[in-house]
């Protein structure tokens, strides 16, 4: 991910799936977690692909391999990148066309859309080959589908709100962490002179998608999420219903002509000094820092109903696994390296150098955003709503209503009627 602005756009849907040939299961006895890769010469490395969707990664991406490779001499590792509006279609073509990556990568929500689907899939089952019992329990959730492990992700990315620091302290404020709290420190910060106590870009869909999944997360919890997407809770009961309300209520705080406010503008309002929070996911800081190098900012969790109902929202970098077009040999060092990539030494170089780690073990790293991130999270996080297949339709309905409640041509309840008609329940 790079920034907010770009998220799921390039989403998975059901597909016809590929011919995956002979190739799908990988041969010869294993034991649990170790492969028989031998390391002897250089005649007998084992070569495999891997690609990846962000360019701009290329030089800790390399140092990610550098030490893989280090600790596994005998396999070594071709790594490109494609950028990330055109990784979806690069990645279907090569999948019809049998010619995939042998280190496999999915995009989020894919191994979950592809083992549900049925048929043959282009990534191998790779229960007892890879170990994710240290993985956070959302980034379980995208790679292990009814039992049944298909790899790991790269790295995790959290969505919640952005602090300029500077503007809290010179109005004499701290971050909210309750409703009532985000409420009454905007109307402080209005009072301050501060111009967007809340910058908000409301020209496209992307800024109020995540206030509103985020809002409506606080007072669902995990659990409330999980029991909308099997079917036994609703979009629109009352209590989820007052987070769009909410939405509605906090209009006074954002930006003025917020509704025709692009991305980049409205990164630049809140980097100056000219708002005080934001929207912002884990690599927006990044493009705030690019417009100010100065600026002191911080992350924070999504203000709850009440206290201590906090909540973040996680979604996912590439999920890696094996190739099912690849021979066995290439199938057992992918594997070997995916493996790798759910330990804690992995995950702690993707914490420092790339995006969040998805191991419940590592909490700190180097970038102080990311381990203020990793605290936020403690408070409860749920999974970006459209990386999951229930609720993907909240898209949409939110590209094609989210200015409807700024004129007020829908209500709250009417935009949470919409949303909960978009659920695709799975009844699990």
């Amino acid at each position: 991910m790079t920034d907010i602005s770009s998220l799921a756009r390039n989403r998975t849907d059901r597909r016809s799936l590929l011919k995956a040939g002979g190739a799908l299961a990988a041969t010869g006895a294993l034991t649990t977690f170790t492969f028989g890769i031998r390391t002897a010469g250089a005649q007998d490395t084992v070569s495999v692909t891997m690609w990846g969707n962000h360019p701009e990664w290329a030089e800790p991406m390399q140092n990610l391999i550098a030490a893989f490779q280090d600790a596994n001499p005998g396999i070594e590792i071709e790594f490109s990148a494609s950028p990330g509006d055109q990784y979806a279609a690069k990645l279907e073509t090569a999948i019809q066309g049998g010619e995939t990556s042998d280190i496999f990568g999915d995009q989020e929500g894919g191994f979950i859309v592809r083992a549900r689907a049925g048929g043959d899939l282009p990534m191998i089952d790779l229960t007892g080959k890879v170990d994710v019992s240290n993985l956070t329990d959302a980034a379980r959730g995208q790679v292990e589908v009814d039992g049944v492990v298909y790899g790991a992700p790269l790295a995790a990315y959290t969505v919640g709100l952005a602090i300029n620091n500077t503007v809290f302290a010179d109005a004499g404020l701290t971050p909210p962490t309750t409703w009532d709290e985000l409420t009454s420190t905007a109307q402080a910060l209005k009072d301050a002179g501060v111009a967007a106590p809340i910058v908000l870009g409301g020209k496209d869909w992307v800024h109020p998608y995540f206030m509103y999944i985020g809002l409506s997360s606080t007072v669902l919890r995990p659990e409330g999420v999980q029991a909308v997407r099997e079917g036994t809770r609703a979009l629109n009961e009352p209590e989820v219903v007052e987070a769009t309300q909410l939405l509605l209520d906090l209009m006074p705080f954002y930006n003025a002509g917020f509704e025709a406010t692009d991305y980049t503008t409205a990164k630049a309002i809140f980097a100056n000094n000219q708002g005080a929070m934001m929207v912002a996911g884990t690599a927006d800081f990044t493009g705030y820092y690019q417009v100010n190098p100065d600026a002191d900012l911080s992350f924070v969790a999504w203000p709850g109903p009440v206290a201590d109902s906090t909540i973040t929202t996680t979604g996912f970098e590439l999920l890696y696994g094996a190739s099912a077009f690849s021979d066995p040999e290439k199938q057992d060092a992918a594997a070997v390296f995916v493996n790798w990539l759910a330990g804690d030494e992995a995950q702690q170089i993707v914490m420092d150098t790339i995006s969040l780690s998805v191991s419940k073990n590592i909490t700190e790293s180097t970038d102080p955003i990311r381990t203020q991130t990793a605290v936020a999270i403690q408070g409860g996080d749920v999974p970006v709503w459209y990386a999951v297949p229930e609720l993907n339709g909240s898209v949409t309905v939110t590209q094609d209503n989210h200015g409807g409640l700024w004129t007020g041509r829908i209500t709250a309840q009417e935009f949470a009627d919409l949303q909960q008609a978009a659920v695709n329940p799975s009844g699990a």
